[in-house]
């Protein structure tokens, strides 16, 4: 069995890009002298970050109408993701992909069609994922990430500062593939090993699928909790992988979790913890 430890993906969150004024020009004009004391330059600096906060909750240009995570079935040669510019303003638009288990090697077998859109205010645009059918494996699923980042506009004046963040996006290539996802997440063996401190727990995943949890929360003999929530794993297909709660120390017997399905709809599910 191969023991593998992805990294863990959190939901990313809708990128936000703003222009504001450079806090060290904004430092060097505000007044100082026996007329303004430490207290005047530290709400000077607590403005600035409020105008870069409201700045950036203002910018939410680029979603992807409606999902955040994408499967591509092996019976597809092309998968479409449609990108929306929700902004007043012209959005250009880089899509890269990449591995999601964060491997070094070789490009993904796959090509993107339209790795640079131009996209209208308020309209959409749409991008390829292409895959001729070798180069993945066909036993298991295979994980990537979409990056979509809008690219800034040139700065109109000096000193300002421009942000650009990016979508991670969740894209899983799924062969034909005996069971269903749902199945494999509430068929995961949960084993405990023998140690002090700590609860070490290993997470089987026999399915060739991979597994998205949230909220993993053991209990004791009683059903109480036990330690703080563990809110995302991801754990990949043929794979084991290691759980530390620190800040439990009872014998726990059960856990309970919830499986993001493709919909990213949560299905809770409990589990018993074995000896073994």
């Amino acid at each position: 069995m191969a023991n593998q430890t992805p990294n863990p993906l959190s939901n990313p969150e809708r990128p936000r890009r703003f222009t504001a004024p450079a806090p060290t020009t904004a430092l060097e004009q505000a007044p100082r002298g026996p007329g303004c004391p430490a207290k005047c330059l530290l709400a000077t600096v607590a403005c600035i970050l409020l105008a870069l906060t409201i700045s950036a909750s203002a910018w939410a240009d680029i979603s992807f109408d409606g999902p955040t995570r994408f499967i591509f079935e092996g019976d597809q040669k092309q998968l479409t993701v449609v990108i929306v510019n929700e902004g007043d303003e012209v959005a250009l638009v880089q899509v890269t992909l990449g591995w999601g288990d964060g491997r070094d090697s070789a490009e993904p077998p796959m090509a993107i069609s339209r790795p640079l859109l131009k996209i209208p205010a308020h309209g959409k645009a749409s991008v390829d994922i292409l895959y001729q059918g070798q180069g993945l494996p066909v036993d298991r699923e295979s994980y990537f990430l979409l990056s979509v980042l809008e690219v800034p506009k040139q700065a109109s004046a000096k000193n300002v500062i421009q942000i650009a963040l990016k979508h991670n996006l969740k894209l899983l290539y799924r062969p034909k593939l005996p069971g269903t996802p749902l199945s494999a997440a509430e068929s995961l063996r949960w084993t405990r090993a023998t140690g002090a401190g700590s609860v070490p727990l290993k997470a089987h995943n026999d399915s060739p699928y991979y597994m998205t949890l949230t909220d993993i929360e053991l209990q004791d003999g009683q059903g109480n909790a036990c330690g703080a929530q563990t809110k995302h794993l991801m754990i990949a297909p043929f794979s084991t992988l290691d759980l530390s709660v620190p800040d439990c120390q009872e014998a726990v017997t059960t856990l309970t979790y919830s499986y993001i399905d493709d919909g990213n709809i949560a299905h809770p599910h409990p589990a018993p913890i074995n000896a073994h």
